[in-house]
């Protein structure tokens, strides 16, 4: 008896937690989610250096993605980008991006056609977390 409510309650946070949304894409190298098609899908801007890896991009689109990459490869990278002119209008990135400037993080913007990013990045960590914005 008691085992049939453990797979009810079992079954049953499987499916609330499939409600919530798909699961997070994993890439092992920039190499990896290029062959996916996470570029040209619009997923992730076609930026990240060449040693871009541990790459998480969410299920959902407008979620965002982060990587990690070399120390040596921050400088080439930022030189694509732009510093970020004008906070989001969304409150929430808003703080998210003040948070991680104060935890040693830069905010960078990067446009390619219709499509604007931002990219908040740590040359000391090696870590960079992106968002599309438009």
């Amino acid at each position: 008896m008691c085992r049939g409510r453990t797979l009810a309650a079992a079954g049953l946070v499987a499916l609330v937690l499939a409600a919530c949304g798909g699961r997070p894409l994993d890439f092992a190298s920039v190499q990896d989610a290029r062959a996916a098609g996470m570029f040209e899908q619009g997923r992730l801007p076609d930026v990240l250096p060449p040693s871009g890896a541990l790459i998480r991009v969410e299920a959902e689109a407008d979620d965002g993605a982060y990587f990690h990459f070399s120390s040596a490869d921050y400088a080439p990278m930022t030189a694509k980008l732009s510093p970020l002119a004008a906070m989001p209008d969304d409150p929430v990135v808003q703080s998210w991006v003040k948070r991680k400037g104060l935890a040693g993080y830069s905010a960078f913007e990067h446009r390619a056609g219709a499509a604007r990013w931002l990219l908040v990045c740590s040359e000391a960590k090696g870590r960079c977390y992106l968002r599309r914005l438009a």
